[in-house]
């Protein structure tokens, strides 16, 4: 795991300097203001305020100097909503819906969740364990065959994204009487979803804004998308006898590779999501 914390300039130049003092080992770190090494954890300490502290020794060091990460904030029952699997080249595309209360901030905290980007696979599965046994939750999950005759249809994954992310909201909103507020991550198209939230008859406020995932009802949303998204990678992968790389770097790549000159195309829209660049690169096709 690890921890990100906000910190001032001054706040950040005085951790260095007790850092230098107990004789951490101090570096450069590209676009930051330094990284500091110590044998179980490694402090990376960027410009924007941001710093980052991980490994096993993470939770000794914040102890030791008396930092902690800020506590999530939630004044009022909300409903947020997150995606998965977007940026993945193999398997589904999930949209999960979540609604959290404030009195549930302090377990969800306490379990780990906050944005699924800054967890690993195993950290993010048993917080999704959490997330679905104490909030109410909706989640829609496209295979790639779904995804890609969706894509076909649409031509913008974003388009279908807001009827996506309409539906689940709606779903919960039917299922909570008490919500108040509705927050989303930065959307492409945010007429589209609003319009798909009007038709979906959410009439609660909503916020679409960067860095939703600062939101517990968003990063609660997040840790269950990804969740969704791993566990049907995996069972995609052993269906069809592969091991279904994340991402759409090098690896995935070979693994594509190897399956278009299995199974040619058929084989890949099973998987893949293949309006994807890595698709023409790997099959010369289009």
């Amino acid at each position: 795991m690890s921890t990100t914390l906000e910190l001032t300039s001054a706040e950040i130049a005085g951790l260095r300097l007790r850092l230098e003092q107990d004789g951490f080992k101090i570096g450069g770190l590209q676009h930051g203001k330094f990284q500091a090494r110590e044998e179980g954890v490694v402090v990376n300490a960027y410009k924007s305020g941001k710093v980052v502290v991980q490994g096993k020794g993470e939770a000794a060091f914040l102890e030791r100097y008396g930092l902690s990460a800020p506590v999530p904030v939630l004044t009022e029952p909300t409903v947020g909503s997150d995606e998965s699997g977007k940026g993945d080249y193999f398997g589904p595309l999930t949209v999960c819906a979540v609604a959290v209360r404030p009195e549930q901030i302090a377990e969800l905290v306490a379990a780990g969740v906050r944005d699924s980007k800054a967890m690993g696979d195993g950290v993010v599965k048993r917080a999704a364990v959490v997330v679905r046994s104490l909030c109410p939750h909706a989640i829609r999950v496209l295979s790639p065959e779904q995804y890609n005759q969706r894509h076909e249809q649409e031509k913008n994954v974003a388009l279908f994204l807001a009827t996506l992310h309409a539906e689940v909201i709606a779903e919960v909103v039917r299922a909570c009487d008490d919500l108040r507020h509705v927050v989303i991550d930065q959307f492409t198209f945010a007429e589209r979803l609003e319009d798909a939230l009007g038709a979906e008859g959410v009439n609660l406020p909503v916020e679409i804004r960067p860095k939703a995932e600062s939101n517990p009802a968003v990063a609660a949303a997040s840790v269950l998308a990804r969740s969704e998204f791993l566990i049907a990678l995996e069972s995609l992968g052993g269906e069809h006898g592969w091991e279904l790389p994340k991402g759409a770097g090098t690896p995935v790549e070979r693994v594509a590779r190897e399956m278009f000159e299995a199974g040619g195309m058929k084989l890949l829209h099973s998987v893949a999501k293949t309006h994807f660049k890595t698709t023409q690169k790997i099959t010369g096709l289009f």
